[in-house]
């Protein structure tokens, strides 16, 4: 099926609004032209009878016959819109229109017969003969036309009619230059339109053919500027959100699909050294080494540490899956110092020699998941516990500029610059680990969380003076 544009039917529109209009204004103009001749046909009638007796009076004066005068005195007076025919004093037909034969003439023939006996019957008949409307003949009965009239004239008369076709016709002219000015004022709106709707529409299209490159795939944002407040602006500044909003789902996804793949590929070069070192056993077992009960069991308890530290790392892969979900965090409001009391307890349950103490100045309270932010805490402490043998850890939460924050400081070897940047990536675990167990996911573990709470992480270390861990809500 045929499917006309929006700017063609907008371009139709418009001219034919136009062309709707300059047919009224020329109705109505017309109209009040003719009503207007209408009006006056009476007087322009009485006009034109001494008009004619006036030229035939001359004619008569200069000599000339009524017989000879009839023709000429047709052409003087006829015009568009009325017709002409003079007779002789007997009613005959001498020149001019011979249908036109008013009640008016047979009344002024009747007055002639009765006027024989006068010396010169025409000088006592009128100068100008006319009917008024509405009114019937005395003579003939009939009623008269309004537009027709006789004049009596030296040999015989003039009988004059004004056609109301004839009348129309004397508009002709104007409707000429009407409709030509119509036609003109059509093909401007036409064209004028179409330049107007074309530009009016353009940012329609423009945004249609953004949102067909979107369905192909292409998420590149593009924004349109629309100066105003109509509903194309309106459309355009819907389409902006939703691109940004595409462009940035798409953004996320894409980091999200590149964390899950370096993800995958770090987690499964992880679980491949335990399950190396599982695998090499067995064989070891197989080949006879199960016969050997001290090697079996050195065996076995290596088998079981390397069981440990896998289970450990598949628990924490699963913490750290959760956080990455779309699933909002559980927030509440948490009391620091019990959060901290409860961390401190906890460490110490780990490391029973360790002296880890805790303070809290100005800060009362925070809103996180309790969950989530407690493991966060527990992973800096760990691995304070952990890489900084012997040192004590403090805890101490500070209120400042309308946030809380909460430092994890221990007194051990430190970080070297290398190891600061890259603490937080998952997987990574430096240089001087050495036979330290653990899986490089502590501390991703622990920033994740943090994001998730609208909150950051940083680390202040060097070699020889320790490591602070802080973290702002």
């Amino acid at each position: 099926m045929f499917r006309r544009s929006i700017a063609s039917r907008l371009t139709f529109l418009y001219a034919s609004i136009v062309a709707v209009t300059i047919l009224l204004v020329v109705l109505a103009s017309s109209i009040a032209l003719v009503a207007y001749l209408h009006a006056f046909e009476f007087e322009l009638m009485i006009g034109k009878v001494q008009q004619a007796s006036i030229i035939a009076q001359n004619y008569a004066d200069s000599g000339l016959p009524i017989q000879q005068a009839a023709p000429v005195i047709v052409q003087r007076l006829s015009s568009l819109g009325t017709r002409v025919a003079v007779y002789d004093e007997q009613g005959s037909f001498l020149a001019g229109d011979s249908s036109l034969h008013p009640a008016a003439l047979d009344h002024l023939l009747a007055l002639r017969v009765r006027a024989l006996e006068l010396t010169n019957p025409v000088t006592r008949f009128p100068r100008a003969f006319v009917l008024p409307p509405g009114t019937v003949g005395p003579f003939t009965g009939r009623v008269p036309s309004p537009r027709s009239g006789v004049a009596p004239i030296v040999g015989g008369f003039v009988a004059l009619d004004l056609s109301f076709p004839l009348l129309l016709a004397s508009l002709m002219p104007y409707w000429i230059v009407v409709i030509g000015l119509a036609i003109a004022a059509i093909a401007i709106a036409w064209f004028g339109g179409r330049f107007v709707a074309t530009q009016a529409l353009r940012p329609l299209n423009d945004v249609t053919d953004s949102l067909r490159l979107l369905a192909k795939g292409d998420y590149n944002r593009r924004s349109f500027v629309m100066a105003g407040g109509d509903e194309i602006a309106t459309l355009t500044g819907a389409y902006n959100d939703a691109a940004a909003a595409v462009a940035s789902a798409m953004d996320e996804r894409r980091s999200t699909e590149e964390r899950m793949r370096l993800f995958v590929a770090e987690a499964g070069h992880e679980l491949r050294t335990p399950l190396t070192v599982i695998g090499g056993y067995i064989d070891v077992l197989r080949r006879g080494a199960v016969e050997e009960a001290k090697i079996a069991r050195q065996i076995l308890a290596t088998m079981a540490l390397e069981k440990e530290h896998m289970r450990s790392l598949i628990d924490r892969l699963m913490r750290l899956a959760r956080l990455d979900s779309e699933a909002q965090p559980n927030l509440e409001t948490i009391d620091v110092a019990e959060l901290l009391r409860s961390q401190c307890e906890a460490a110490r349950r780990f490391d029973e020699q360790r002296d880890v103490d805790y303070a809290v100045d100005g800060a009362t309270t925070v809103e996180a998941d309790r969950a989530e932010i407690g493991e966060a805490i527990w992973n800096i402490v760990e691995n304070a516990l952990k890489y900084a043998p012997d040192s004590p850890v403090h805890l101490e939460a500070t209120r400042n500029n309308g946030h809380t924050s909460i430092a994890v400081r221990d007194q051990g070897p430190g970080m070297s610059e290398p190891e600061r940047i890259h603490a937080f990536e998952r997987f990574y675990r430096g240089d001087q680990r050495g036979e330290i167990a653990g899986s490089g996911l502590g501390l991703a573990i622990a920033k994740r969380a943090v994001e998730r709470a609208g909150g950051s992480i940083a680390i202040d270390s060097a070699p020889g003076r320790g490591t602070t861990v802080t973290i702002t809500l």
